[in-house]
């Protein structure tokens, strides 16, 4: 029997029946709830690494190391976050009122949704879950967790464990493929949080739009690296060629198209392929070295691009099937031939990687404004005017000089894409703000009720009103 057969709608209400009962009983208004919930994260992670590292090696084929970098220490960090900051965040923020309300005081106050759900994708299977978990749980809602199919040994790993560490009316999961995801769909809930593609999120967005259920939305895209020539390209090569190939390319911020003046292709190529020497002096084996790419489907889709980029290719080019491995490769294409690429057409989410080159900076910003916004946009630069022009002249989730795919790493800045990039944003405050409805409490009392808000208006009010409420003498034309 598959996991979406065993999910029938029943089973799945029942489920969710449970979530709202937790919620209902309102276990996690107090600070000391949450702490305790989001503490119970950190421990998951913490006492189970070797487990959740060798689920990741089956499913991705991942180096260890790759895993405890970027997957749980992000995780960690958003824990350490709200541990420390969750009290302030959850205090009402008061604000000053009008003197037209005169007496009275005003607040927002955070409050959660509900219960949510939250569905994962296939690239960082445990990040991509419980990151948003501990904002969902500091704000003070329950949680339904959707791991994906494509990961089946994360996913019941996952659906193993978090009974361990919380009670089902406090955070449940449930496994399953599309049959599953589309009945959780169907269903009502307080948010849903989603990341994965362009397309499902826009599935996603359809199905929320229904019960007009909030939603947020981390999807990915095309994202542009620009290495103008007052670049340092030893530096550069190091820091694209790490944001780049962690998970084997398949990160949605990962650097996804090179663009660099004509003059510094041959330069660069050369940085990319003395640093990538270095840092695979052993060569590119599964799970030791280099991570593989999920499954046969998308080795065959990266495969087909590589085929038809063969003549372009300036480095790597070995593909091996049974492993489902790729050596890191680099294409360069003339930008006059980038509007026919197939490697241009969608996001790689690969270890490809084409580089193109340009003769003007105002060109590149064109290209890239004529695309979807992308969720990042690196520039790799010296020349502090070219960075204030690309950033001023371009929209992305994220900008980031003279570096790759650490914007992830701090709780500290928001993550989140723009358009079909994604909607909405979390890490650190961000999320907990994301997963809170900022709710406006006035209060008032009865012992000043002045006539002047009230009709009859007399011309006297309607004076003295006009001038309280901001209104001025139209100007003489």
């Amino acid at each position: 029997m598959t996991r979406d057969q065993a999910n029938t709608s029943s089973d799945l209400r029942t489920l969710q029946s449970q979530l709202q009962a937790g919620f209902q009983s309102g276990r996690l208004r107090m600070y000391e709830a949450r702490l305790s919930a989001i503490e119970k994260i950190e421990q998951l992670v913490q006492d189970n690494q070797t487990l959740l590292c060798e689920a990741l090696a089956d499913d991705l084929g991942r180096p260890a190391q790759d895993s405890l970098i970027a997957e749980f220490s992000v995780i960690l960090e958003e824990v350490h976050t709200a541990r420390k900051n969750l009290r302030s965040w959850m205090k009402p923020k008061r604000k000053r009122m009008p003197l037209l309300l005169f007496p009275s005081t005003g607040e927002i106050n955070p409050q959660p949704f509900g219960v949510t759900l939250i569905i994962g994708p296939w690239n960082y299977p445990f990040q991509l879950l419980l990151a948003p978990l501990v904002s969902a749980l500091a704000a003070g809602n329950c949680a339904l967790l959707k791991p994906s199919e494509l990961t089946p040994r994360c996913a019941r790993v996952l659906s193993e464990l978090i009974p361990k560490y919380f009670p089902a009316d406090l955070v449940s999961v449930v496994e399953g493929g599309v049959e599953t995801s589309q009945q959780l769909l169907d269903m009502r809930w307080d948010l849903i949080f989603f990341t994965g593609s362009t397309d499902v999120g826009r599935i996603v967005a359809q199905a929320a739009a229904r019960h007009l259920t909030p939603v947020v939305l981390e999807l990915g895209g095309k994202s542009p690296c620009i290495v103008d020539s007052t670049a340092d390209l030893e530096v550069t090569a190091r820091r694209i060629l790490w944001g780049k190939l962690l998970n084997s390319g398949q990160t949605c911020v990962a650097p996804d198209y090179i663009m660099t003046p004509v003059e510094n292709v041959d330069q660069l190529l050369q940085s990319l392929e003395t640093t990538l020497a270095k840092f695979y002096p052993t060569g590119f084996i599964r799970h030791e070295t280099f991570c593989g790419i999920v499954n046969q489907r998308h080795f065959q889709r990266l495969e087909k691009i590589a085929t038809a980029h063969k003549p372009q290719l300036r480095i790597g080019g070995k593909l091996n099937n049974s492993q489902r491995l790729i050596e890191p490769s680099f294409y360069l294409l003339d930008f006059e031939d980038i509007q026919a690429a197939p490697i241009m057409d969608e996001e790689i989410f690969g270890p490809l990687t084409p580089i193109i080159a340009y003769r003007n900076i105002d060109e590149v910003i064109a290209y890239i404004n004529s695309r979807e916004h992308p969720l990042a946009l690196y520039v790799f630069s010296s020349d502090n005017r070219l960075i204030s022009k690309v950033e001023s002249r371009t929209r992305s989730g994220s900008f980031v000089v003279n570096d790759a795919v650490i914007q992830l790493s701090t709780s500290q800045l928001p993550f989140g894409g723009v358009g079909s990039s994604g909607t909405g944003a979390y890490h650190g405050i961000t999320g907990f703000q994301a997963f809170s409805q900022h709710r406006a409490i006035l209060k008032r009392s009865f012992w000043l009720d002045l006539s002047l808000r009230y009709r009859p208006y007399s011309a006297w009010k309607l004076w003295f009103l006009k001038r309280l409420l901001g209104f001025r003498k139209p100007r003489l034309q």
